[in-house]
Order: structure tokens, then C-alpha cells, then sequence
């Protein structure tokens, strides 16, 4: 479904219960589209109204100058997005790229009732070194060459192809273990619709996030997931969001890397469900 928000078409895609409390999922990326989430997630559905949105710029929603797609106005989006759905309450889920635009969000505009930050940190300052020392780790040592020249490649695809081919050699360092039925599920198929030049931008500028000093202005429940061989947004980078946002929740999934919904998505619905449950709206 299409909404015009600020003079620009965006595409989200609704699941679950139309009565059911609504939880806006965000990608990561940049540069994905909803189809990283859906329909891994879509198991809420039989407690929530899903609302799966295409970020600006990205996936089947309207292209716009790449210099655009900023942290900011990305969480500005959500906002606009509520009140265009007519959302009085909601909740928000962010995995990886879309965690940044979470934690954005939270401190911001802040107007979620419940935060839930999947495979995020509050400073690439820190992260971006984390993920060049595990590039230089990786095992199996075969795949270590191809999973380090992908993220060189970020910054010079063109076309959707290109970006398929970069994804596709990349994915092996967002699992725990390519040896799993996670893993071949997530790669027999690649639905994607690519924003290559959304990608190539943002890896060209480096990823402006760096909100590790404004965390404490978080004022709602928030939850904040990782898994346990997270070689993207770490362990570490969930426990600094954890200490820095007052009462959150942290769960660092067992058995699971940066994709934990598809890696161990019973672990990680039970966690939003039971999160979302703990704290009902006044």
C-alpha cells in the first residue's frame, strides 16, 4: 500500500490483526526493503497490526536524492507515517540500519510507546573498528576474502544486480554459521527490491550515527536485542545502548548473529511479545 508523506510516496505493507495494537517495522540497510523482515516477523501478526514500511528512497517506495536519506529524517518519516495511518499509539521495531533510525527515533521525536532496537549501536565511531576486526577474523577463512571485498564493493554499485551480488557474498558475516537451516532458508530466495544508489551513498559517506551521548534523553520502555555472535552491531554495542537508556531491557540471543529473527525467530518473538506485555500503556 502507498501513503504520500511530506510530497513523497512510500510503500508499507500491512500484516497481522487490523484491531491489533500496531507495531511500524523498519529495515536495515540502507538500501533493503521490507522483504529483510517479512515475512520472518510476521508470526506478530497474531497479536499485533503490522505496518512493514520501505524507507525513504528504498525498496517500492518513491526514489529520491540519496543526500536525503539521512538518521533524522528517516525517524521523521515514522512520525509522519503515524499520524498520516492515524496511530494515536504504537510501538517500533528497528533491525540493524533500521535499529539506527529506532534509537533515532527514541530520542528525537520520542512518540513510540515501546522501542525495540534489533542488531543496533549508538556509535559507528566504536562499531566501525568491531567490524574490521572480525572481517579480519572471520572463519571459515575460505569465505574471509569474499565477505571483506563486499563491504569494500558497498560503495560502487550501480544497478539492483549489483547489489544482490554484494548482499549475497556478504551474508555468510550476518549469520552465526552458514551451516544452518537459517541460513539456507533467508539465501534460496532474494525477493529485495535494491537501492543501489541509497547504498552506494551511505557507504561513501560512512554511517553518521553517533548518539551514544544523547541516550539517557530515552523516556520510553525500551528493548534492546543482539545476537551472541553479532559481528556487526555487537554484544558490546547492546550492552553501551542498554547502560545508556534508563530501564531498557537487554537480550543477547543465544545461537544467533546479526540476523536473530531468522536465526532464532522464536527466541525474538517471545522477547517483543513479552516486552510489549510488561509495559501497557497508561
Amino acid at each position: 500500500m502507498d501513503v504520500n508523506l511530506d510530497g513523497v510516496r512510500f510503500f508499507y505493507q500491512p500484516a497481522g490483526r487490523e484491531d491489533g495494537y500496531p507495531l511500524i517495522l523498519l529495515h536495515g540497510g540502507p538500501g533493503l526493503d521490507h522483504t529483510e523482515l517479512h515475512p520472518w516477523l510476521d508470526a506478530l501478526g497474531d497479536d499485533y497490526r503490522l505496518i512493514y514500511l520501505d524507507q525513504r528512497g528504498q525498496g517500492r517506495s518513491e526514489r529520491v536524492d540519496p543526500a536525503s536519506v539521512t538518521i533524522p529524517r528517516l525517524a521523521a518519516d515514522v512520525s509522519l507515517l503515524s499520524a498520516a495511518l492515524g496511530l494515536s499509539h504504537y510501538a517500533l521495531f528497528g533491525h540493524s540500519y533500521g535499529a539506527f533510525v529506532t534509537i533515532a527515533h527514541a530520542v528525537e521525536q520520542g512518540t513510540a510507546s515501546h522501542y525495540i532496537i534489533s542488531g543496533g549501536s549508538a556509535s559507528m565511531t566504536k562499531s566501525g573498528p568491531e567490524i574490521q576486526a572480525n572481517l579480519a577474523a572471520f572463519e571459515p577463512e575460505s569465505l574471509r576474502e569474499q565477505v571483506t571485498r563486499s563491504w569494500a564493493m558497498e560503495a560502487s554499485v550501480k544497478t539492483a544486480e549489483d547489489c544482490a551480488v554484494v548482499l549475497a557474498m556478504q551474508m555468510p558475516f550476518h549469520f552465526m554459521t552458514t551451516d544452518s537451516d537459517a541460513y539456507r532458508r533467508f539465501t534460496a530466495s532474494d525477493p529485495t527490491v535494491y537501492s543501489p544508489e541509497v547504498l552506494a551513498y551511505a557507504a561513501q559517506h560512512e554511517y553518521a550515527m553517533e548518539y551514544e551521548d544523547r541516550l539517557g534523553e530515552v523516556k520510553k520502555p525500551a528493548l534492546v536485542m543482539t545476537g551472541e555472535a553479532d559481528r556487526t552491531c555487537t554484544p558490546r554495542a547492546a550492552r553501551d545502548l542498554h547502560a545508556g537508556i534508563a530501564g531498557s531491557e537487554l537480550l543477547v540471543v543465544p545461537g544467533a548473529g546479526h540476523m536473530t529473527h531468522v536465526e532464532q525467530p522464536a527466541i525474538v518473538l517471545s522477547a517483543i511479545r513479552g516486552f510489549i506485555e510488561r509495559h501497557p500503556l497508561a
